[in-house]
């Protein structure tokens, strides 16, 4: 067991490590550029989980509809989410990402008449009062609702927690119906196949210069890849709730690397806020 918790330890700090190193090269690089390195250079080490675990049994007709509709999720939100690093600092960006167990409550109501306990209601509760925290300025109880509306950062990652919640509905049947390591190298596959014609015809003159800039996309895939490969391997000995608590924790890093990196002012409200989505966030998975 206690590797696993190292493992899911390093999924974390790998998804806050996304976050910051996607926000380093997000006005380098066009978004869907990025998207398409984040899947491309990624390839190498899900491949590897592959060949590591083995060909898995399919359950072809479950596994075709669900990953199609993954796939076109994810085609927007993985545009959406570098979008939304490039405009606006990581504390009101990454927090945002831990907002997907949130959203699926009302989707959850509506599919199944489900409602959260006393324990989710808590975790609405504190990621309503993070948010509130990471959008306070001045002395107005109505300003951090205006400063939400007003961060197209914010609102951006926020959508693209809102449609996660919805695509990983269906990842659980395409996971289900083959396995992790199989739907993962397919849905790579499949993203970085799709943004490729449009780089290609709108933005390759990209491609004269990736001798000279292309490891800085390859290390954006190479830190996708291993997070892969450690959330994968930490799957095998905790529960999914344990290793997605651990990676959604991972926000933490990206505040703590944007006042470093980025001189990202306010770290401990800032802290304490993305603190509070988190623990919300983790009560309602539990």
């Amino acid at each position: 067991m206690t590797i696993g918790y190292l493992f899911a330890i390093f999924t974390g700090v790998l998804f806050g490590l996304q976050g910051t190193y996607g926000k380093s090269v997000s006005n380098a690089f066009p978004a869907t550029l990025l998207a398409w390195a984040n899947f491309t250079f990624a390839l190498p080490f899900i491949l590897l989980l592959l060949m590591l675990s083995g060909f898995p049994a399919i359950d072809w007709v479950n596994f075709v509809w669900a990953t199609g509709t993954s796939f076109i999720i994810n085609i927007f939100a993985w545009i959406v989410f570098f979008r939304a690093l490039s405009l606006s600092p990581l504390y009101l960006t990454m927090p945002f990402t831990a907002l997907t167990p949130l959203f699926t409550i009302p989707i959850a109501f509506l599919l199944l008449h489900e409602l959260p306990g006393i324990k989710g209601g808590m975790g609405i509760v504190l990621i309503i009062a993070g948010v509130y925290g990471l959008h306070a300025r001045g002395k107005s109880i109505w300003l951090p609702f205006l400063n939400l509306y007003r961060e197209k950062g914010s609102r951006y990652m926020a959508f693209v927690a809102l449609i996660w919640s919805v695509s990983a509905t269906v990842e659980k049947v395409a996971v289900r119906s083959s396995s992790p390591q199989f739907y993962a190298l397919i849905i790579h596959v499949l993203l970085a196949g799709a943004y490729l014609p449009y780089i290609l015809i709108k933005q390759r003159h990209f491609f004269a210069r990736m001798p000279r800039y292309g490891y800085r996309l390859a290390i954006l895939g190479a830190i996708t890849g291993i997070m892969a490969i450690c959330q994968f391997r930490a799957l095998t000995y905790l529960d999914v709730s344990y290793v997605i608590a651990f990676k959604r924790a991972g926000v933490i890093v990206s505040v703590i690397l944007g006042y470093l990196i980025f001189k990202e002012k306010g770290i401990f409200r800032n802290l304490l806020a993305t603190l509070l989505i988190v623990l919300g966030a983790i009560l309602i998975i539990w």
